[in-house]
């Protein structure tokens, strides 16, 4: 090997060493994606996560842990793998027993870094309350009934339920709606605390935008919810039966018109030719 070959190869060597020092090892676990910092996992955490445990991480006591001020949200070692894997119980959270299923969440590496991120944010913030319910009196499902269908309108300006959703009798003409049928809602929160509290910081991503400055007052929200409790035992009317009947006594109708109308049409046909030379 020649002096300018040698010369060129420890160049090279030194130019990789340069490099590496320049950029350090890699981080355990890093991927070739960036990672992102805890603010960009602020909208992937509403859009995936807050249904349950809610917009600001309070969740729902009994039904969905706590993350706010949660030691163990702090371990992101723990936090990515419910994050890609999913958790079941029996577990406790700061002091509270769930035996619930959180399925995994389906996000890309930088997507899991971010909220990882988040979620510690949260945990190191402390507790939040789920609900501010007791200032609330005795519920009322005739005026949950009201409000939902907008009979009685919300203090702070929000939209009927109704609008966007059905429930028990309360189906909407048998059309599509935009949110899902709340017939069975406490079954999906666990009860009326989780629908209450559910409610109290409603973290959809529809719902977040039409609610966050038209919030539902607390005696609202126990009305609504004690409306929804008994949603399951309304048989919803038939609406299917309703516009088949509709149908056929509209066909029924119009068969009887063409009818007269076609024995007017010949009687008249007969008499010209009878009036015809």
């Amino acid at each position: 090997m020649t002096r300018i070959a040698q010369f060129a190869l420890v160049g090279f060597f030194a130019l990789l060493g340069t490099a590496a020092f320049i950029q350090g090892p890699p981080a355990a676990g890093a991927t070739a994606t960036a990672i992102q910092p805890a603010e960009d996992g602020a909208q992937i955490f509403a859009d995936n996560c807050a249904a349950c445990h809610q917009a600001y991480g309070q969740g729902i006591p009994g039904t969905f842990p706590q993350l706010a001020g949660n030691p163990a949200a702090t371990d992101p070692t723990f936090v990515e793998s419910v994050i890609r894997e999913g958790l079941s119980g029996p577990i406790e959270a700061l002091g509270v027993a769930y035996n619930g299923t959180m399925p995994a969440v389906t996000l890309s590496d930088s997507e899991v870094a971010a909220v990882v991120a988040y979620v510690a944010t949260l945990a190191q913030a402390p507790p939040v309350a789920s609900s501010s319910g007791g200032a609330a009196g005795p519920p009322n499902s005739d005026r949950g009934h009201a409000l939902f269908v907008g009979s009685t309108a919300f203090s702070n300006g929000g939209p009927a339920c109704a609008a966007c959703h059905v429930a028990g009798a309360v189906n909407g003409l048998g059309g599509p709606t935009l949110g899902p049928d709340l017939t069975h809602a406490l079954d999906r929160f666990g009860g009326e605390t989780g629908l209450v509290g559910w409610l109290s910081t409603p973290p959809s991503p529809v719902m977040t935008p039409i609610f966050s400055d038209k919030p539902l007052a607390d005696q609202e929200i126990v009305d609504v919810v004690a409306f929804l409790a008994k949603a399951p035992d309304q048989a919803p009317t038939s609406n299917a039966d309703f516009m088949t009947a509709s149908g056929l006594a509209g066909a029924a109708v119009l068969f009887i018109g063409l009818a007269i109308a076609s024995r007017g049409l010949r009687r008249t046909y007969v008499e010209r030719l009878r009036s015809t030379p």
